[in-house]
């Protein structure tokens, strides 16, 4: 039941029930579900929302009517925390679940706990075969929502390179349909993680992968709020070029030109990416 969260956006904004429901449905039945007596048709809640200028996006966002996660508390509190044991224990767990139910969401959230595995313990925890079935479950998806999306970007450091490109390319080719979605943070998601799939290849000292991603993604239009990310294709290009010449002063010029324009944020987030690459190149 999610009316009464209606009913709180409706009466925040001083609009009273009459001329919201006009045309779309009875007073009494907007009462009704306004007090969670009853359930209204998928069509007529758009309705009402627009009479009250909210998008379903915001009220998704602003209400409290979501449903139970399916991700226990437990596996809630491993993926929040730097804590390997725990971690190491859940993640087993969750691949032991899989093994047994051979149930795509369970492998879905053994995966981001096994990337986050790797980050800090340095070791794999998903077998060769149950990675392939990962990638290919990635491979099936015909519609790239915000979950899948960020699913993929949790998982970046247990795919391999090849998978990685394969994988970014076909988020791409669903841009337009992701487009239509109507949300900011849809694009948002995907530019943050391809660019995140892009220092992954860089990582990897797949060039030449992590070039044409590169140049797929500058050929996305963007939003105007979303301009700056244009910045982050010019730096992903020069961490390229770091890693062919080891000359890292167009980088640093490029950081402290973020510093002197009082982008502290953006500064620290590209130097971080930059020790990140270099300490792969020792390794």
């Amino acid at each position: 039941m999610y009316g009464h969260e209606f009913k709180k956006l409706r009466k925040a904004q001083g609009i009273s029930q009459k001329p919201v429901c006009q045309g779309i449905c009875s007073e009494s039945k907007l009462s009704r579900w306004e007090n969670d007596l009853i359930e209204v048709e998928f069509s007529t809640a758009m309705k009402l929302l627009d009479r009250i200028h909210i998008t379903s996006h915001e009220f998704m966002g602003w209400s409290k009517f979501a449903p139970d996660p399916e991700i226990d508390e437990e596996i809630q509190d491993a993926l929040n925390s730097d804590n390997i044991p725990l971690l190491r224990r859940v993640a087993k767990k969750q691949i032991a679940k899989y093994h047994q139910t051979h149930d795509k969401r369970d492998l879905f959230i053994a995966a981001p706990l096994c990337s986050q595995l790797i980050i800090l313990d340095h070791k794999k925890y998903l077998s060769d075969v149950d990675l392939n079935t990962l990638a290919k479950e990635f491979s099936k998806v015909t519609v790239w929502s915000e979950y899948y999306i960020s699913l993929f970007g949790s998982c970046l450091f247990i795919l391999n390179s090849k998978q990685i490109y394969g994988i970014s390319m076909q988020i791409l080719k669903d841009i337009d349909h992701i487009r239509q979605a109507n949300t900011s943070f849809d694009v948002q998601v995907v530019m943050g993680s391809l660019e995140d799939a892009v220092t992954k290849l860089i990582s990897q000292n797949d060039l030449e992968h992590a070039q044409k991603l590169i140049t797929a993604l500058s050929k996305v239009e963007l939003p105007i709020y979303m301009m700056f990310f244009k910045l982050t294709l010019t730096f992903l290009k020069e961490l390229i070029n770091y890693v062919k010449t080891d000359d890292e002063q167009p980088i640093l010029s490029l950081i402290d030109t973020l510093l002197n324009l009082n982008c502290s944020t953006q500064a620290a987030t590209y130097l971080d990416m930059l020790k990140y690459i270099q300490h792969c190149k020792q390794e």
